[in-house]
């Protein structure tokens, strides 16, 4: 089990190497968590992971986009298992104060999902040992404990999740929010077949378009201007 877990280490590194930090402008939409991924579409790739996990699940492409509520998640996959991938965010893109997935250093997890389910993570404190579920969790959309909202909840080539942009860790904790700032620091990954790994990505939160705000402001308008008629 040991050299098993050791020869998987040694080829997630091989992985890393090809791979690094991406930093994306964000895009601001409103995406429709449902079967259709036709939303999607004029969204950039944020992140592209070669075939490397046959049989397992396997990373393929990533879209983000978010809106002033939510940070919607796009992934494809090579080939049709999806269930059970993690999304692991860094709040304050501090690999020590989190868990270090594998040991790579390329993010310290906090807050993270499988599939929807939604946990927290930590250093381990004065061990340093890292604690994958430190049994904190967290407050908010949805179902009020920060569960992401899913679709499909099958395996599948393909998946899209919202992650409310409002959510907290519960205390006690240095870091209560999950997004205290317009930089989302993430990574996808899993430990099933030899392991997957996308690259580190660096997300930041759009804001509305100048033409969109006026239009919202000047809507705004209207509706103060009809309610006081």
């Amino acid at each position: 089990m040991r050299l098993r877990y050791t020869l998987k280490i040694a080829g997630i590194w091989a992985l890393v190497a090809l791979v690094g930090t991406a930093t994306n402008a964000g895009t601001f939409k409103t995406i429709v968590i449902d079967d259709d991924h036709s939303d999607w579409i004029g969204i950039p790739v944020v992140d592209s992971d070669a075939a490397d996990n046959v049989g397992s699940i396997d990373i393929a492409e990533t879209q983000i986009a978010n809106d002033a509520n939510f940070l919607y998640i796009r992934n494809t996959f090579h080939s049709s298992v999806s269930l059970g991938l993690f999304t692991g965010i860094d709040v304050d893109d501090d690999v020590a104060t989190g868990f270090d997935i594998f040991g790579l250093g390329l993010i310290g997890q906090d807050s993270g999902w499988q599939n929807d389910f939604p946990f927290t993570s930590s250093n381990g404190g004065l061990s340093g040992a890292g604690i994958f579920n430190d049994g904190q969790g967290m407050t908010g959309d949805f179902f009020g404990s920060g569960a992401a909202l899913l679709d499909a909840f099958a395996d599948s080539n393909e998946r899209e999740l919202a992650i409310s942009l409002d959510i907290l860790r519960n205390p006690p904790t240095a870091l209560g929010e999950v997004f205290p700032d317009d930089t989302v620091r993430l990574l996808f990954w899993t430990d099933t077949g030899n392991g997957d790994v996308s690259g580190v990505i660096n997300y930041t939160l759009a804001v509305p378009e100048p033409a969109s705000a006026c239009l919202l402001v000047a809507m705004a308008g209207c509706l103060v201007f009809t309610r006081r008629r």
